[in-house]
């Protein structure tokens, strides 16, 4: 059974993987619209420049 702080580190966890996910989709929508650059997606984003290029970029397989 998990008890006071574990939950907490797991919610947390949980949490911050949302908010990034959120971040992420975020920036792809306005990469698809193609009017801002990739330092202004990654400062309206909070996310880094290099997270944007690998976004706007993805390696296929």
């Amino acid at each position: 059974m998990m008890r006071g702080p574990l939950i907490q580190t797991e919610a947390r966890t949980i949490l911050n993987r949302g908010i990034s996910e959120c971040k992420k989709e975020i920036a792809l929508r306005m990469l698809k619209v193609g009017k801002l650059t990739v330092e202004e997606i990654a400062e309206y984003s909070a996310l880094s420049v290099a997270e944007v290029e690998q976004l706007a970029n993805p390696q296929r397989i």
